[in-house]
């Protein structure tokens, strides 16, 4: 039986794919929609149960990403650690896009596989040390580009 937390999860993460799968440019209509998914996410990322998983190494997967194309709002600049004065660093929207893609997927083609615990851990654990870094610098560049 599957949480209802990793239920909705999952939702969102195919919500989010999908949307990936389709978009080809952005514009504010894209925008909006993709700021809206990233937040989903985020939210109910939060809210993944904590599990172990059933295997101790967990099947490695060949992603075929897709291509997105973002134009003059490829690039922005950030600051990785708000606490700390750094200069800013540049970085990636597609990157960011991409990356939370992957992670997502692979935890998809897991819970597909009936490999639940797996998923769910796989999505939780990059939640924390990669996706979730990626979703607060895509909804501060999408932010600016909405009011763009």
């Amino acid at each position: 039986m599957i949480d209802e937390n990793a239920r909705n999860f999952l939702s969102s993460a195919n919500h989010y794919c999908t949307l990936i799968d389709s978009l080809y440019c952005l514009d504010e209509k894209n925008s909006e929609k993709l700021l809206a998914a990233l937040l989903e996410l985020y939210l109910k990322a939060l809210k993944l149960p904590e599990v172990e998983p059933d295997n101790a190494e967990a099947p490695q997967f060949e992603i075929q990403l897709p291509e997105v194309d973002f134009d003059k709002y490829e690039y922005y600049w950030e600051v990785y650690d708000p606490y700390k004065l750094d200069e800013p660093a540049c970085g990636s929207l597609s990157d960011d896009i991409l990356d939370i893609y992957k992670d997502l997927k692979e935890g998809i083609i897991l819970f597909e596989q009936d490999m639940l615990n797996e998923a769910i851990w796989h999505w939780k654990f990059n939640f924390q040390a990669h996706f979730g870094l990626h979703v607060v610098n895509a909804l501060r560049a999408l932010h600016s580009v909405k009011d763009d």
